[in-house]
């Protein structure tokens, strides 16, 4: 009997595959026309007063516009049964999912078109800003400041314009992280596989990022002081100065400087080599197993300590 309801279960499966197969073959392999979902346009408001920011989604892209009018006014992109609640408590702004489906309707569901979240906010300034999203992108622009922000996202894109008194905290999976005109305090921003792109930035103490096999490209960037880590995933930086400390750990990955420089330098890699400019001479400390090294003679500025196993390590200095 249990032979038979397993046998009965692959044959329904592959069934239903075939069956996928053929709808999408017949769709012109436009996965949007799939779509079993009905979608509509809503808009939320409220008139209470608040002063920071709260979002959490599962799969709606999320962007903030200034009102215009000095009203609040969040456009939802909503699918039958998952809407959006948009509610200030404590001087806080909410927007949650609210998903009503029962696990039926999960079963026959099939959605592929994107939902949105649209924040039309009425100021320029608010104490915090927290995202939580899944797969939707998220995208902040530069009109508007926070006294510190934190966006988590797993598979969607980060894009962050805005200017920060304090503490900048981005953390995705797979999802991009792309930075721009950014000044904070300090920044903190981790992905797994994905890019971290950074343009003219300034963080004011510690700019640190996580990277595991994605690569980070940072240009025209300064620093008190900055910290990265990973594992397969390169670092490329392009005129980025940093008063104080730079520390690079990598694996695999290489690491490349252009026109940069730091107070004290520290770059370590496994297999990955470390090449490029740097402003000012240094007092040059390094080291490889198999690799190559070429590297100016030692001045009085500060400590650069190259430490790589196989990798070549080539530095020159600007004249």
């Amino acid at each position: 009997m249990k032979k038979g309801f397993i046998t009965a279960a692959v044959v329904l499966s592959l069934l239903g595959a075939a069956l996928f197969a053929a709808a999408f073959f017949a769709s012109g392999f436009d996965f949007t026309k799939l779509d079993t979902g009905t979608y509509e346009t809503n808009s939320y408001t409220v008139s209470e007063a608040f002063e920071a920011i709260e979002i959490r989604s599962d799969e709606a892209e999320i962007a903030f516009k200034p009102s215009g009018d000095g009203k609040l006014r969040v456009d939802c992109v909503e699918r039958e049964k998952v809407r959006h609640t948009v509610t200030a408590e404590n001087g806080v702004l909410k927007v949650a999912v609210l998903d009503t489906r029962a696990w039926y309707d999960r079963l026959t569901f099939f959605s592929f078109k994107p939902q949105s979240i649209t924040v039309w906010l009425p100021g320029e300034r608010y104490k915090a800003l927290t995202v939580d999203s899944a797969t939707g992108d998220v995208s902040v622009p530069d009109c508007f400041s926070f006294g510190e922000a934190e966006i988590t996202a797993s598979t969607g894109d980060v894009s962050f314009e805005a200017s920060l008194e304090g503490s900048l905290k981005i953390k995705t999976s797979t999802g991009a992280i792309r930075l721009d005109g950014v000044r904070a305090e300090e920044i903190d921003l981790s992905v797994s596989t994905g890019r971290i792109e950074g343009k003219n930035v300034d963080c004011v103490k510690t700019f640190s990022f996580t990277v595991s096999t994605g690569k980070a490209v940072l240009t025209g960037v300064t620093a008190g002081s900055m910290t990265s880590s990973g594992s397969t995933g390169g670092v490329r930086l392009e005129n980025a100065v940093v008063s104080g400390k730079l520390h690079l750990e990598r694996d695999t990955g290489d690491v490349r400087f252009s026109n940069c420089d730091a107070g004290e330098i520290t770059v370590r890699t496994s297999t990955g080599d470390v090449t490029g400019t740097l402003r000012s001479g240094k007092n040059f400390v390094v080291k490889t197993s198999t690799g190559d090294i070429s590297v100016p003679e030692s001045t009085a500025g500060g400590r650069c300590e190259i430490t790589s196993s196989t990798g070549d390590i080539r530095i020159s200095v600007a004249e």
